[in-house]
């Protein structure tokens, strides 16, 4: 049982890593809804980044999303909410 904690923790430090890309993602989102007072579409997003592919956008706000960054309601437009994060930090400590 022990072992599989270890493993299941070691899953949990490499999942939550941030790539330049995801938090360049999540840096924008929170600057557009800071400027906008509402998120924007993941066709604003990738224009935004000057990225191709709103595919690209998706996977990345959805990782976000498993990761507990931010939070999406499926089939809405402009639901993505950025998820305060300083709550579950302090709890974990």
């Amino acid at each position: 049982m022990e072992g599989k904690n270890v493993e299941f923790s070691r899953t949990n430090i490499l999942r939550s890593k941030m790539t330049p890309r995801r938090q360049l993602v999540l840096d924008f989102i929170k600057a557009y809804i800071r400027i906008h007072g509402i998120a924007p579409s993941y066709e604003v997003v990738a224009k935004g980044l000057k990225m191709k592919s709103k595919a690209n956008i998706h996977r990345i706000v959805h990782r976000l999303q498993a990761d507990g960054y931010l939070s999406v309601k499926p089939h809405k437009f402009h639901s993505i909410k950025i998820v305060d994060r300083s709550v579950k930090e302090m709890a974990a400590l």
